[in-house]
């Protein structure tokens, strides 16, 4: 019995070391087409700057907008939140530049399409209002 209980108990953790391999393996995220651009916030005006207004007795909180932009492949694609406005995307660079408007309610999202353009370095700016958030990436030949 006790030969028994010891070889599976060996069976068990042999087969938990590779099933644990293996699980590192399936799940690692391989994210290597899309790459994330760094944006910044450049200046801008402080919202609020007037009295605060009452609604039943409650203050209204100032949101700060969230911008993320993303390059895939030969597309750029800009998310905003917590914003309501008219958002403008500029793609300037040594080789050419590109220029898009698109409305946001609240959540909002822009694809700009990048395959006309030369490979290189290029400096993305997003304005919201008063508030500009900027970044560069690099655009490689053939949409990579």
């Amino acid at each position: 019995m006790k030969k028994a209980a010891l070889s599976l108990f060996i069976m068990c953790v042999c087969s938990a070391f590779v099933f644990s391999s293996t699980i590192d393996k399936t799940n690692e995220v391989k994210d290597e087409l899309s790459d994330r651009i760094e944006l910044g916030r450049l200046g801008g005006t402080t919202r609020g700057a007037g009295p605060q207004s009452r609604v039943f007795g409650a203050q209204s909180v100032q949101v700060e907008p969230v911008v993320e932009a993303y390059v895939l492949e030969s597309v750029v694609s800009i998310s905003v939140q917590n914003y309501r406005g008219s958002a403008l995307v500029e793609i300037i660079g040594s080789r050419g530049g590109k220029q898009n408007f698109f409305e946001v309610y609240d959540m909002g999202f822009e694809v700009v399409n990048l395959s006309g353009m030369r490979a290189g370095e290029y400096t993305i700016r997003i304005t919201l209002g008063t508030e500009v958030f900027t970044g560069t990436f690099k655009k490689g030949a053939y949409g990579r």
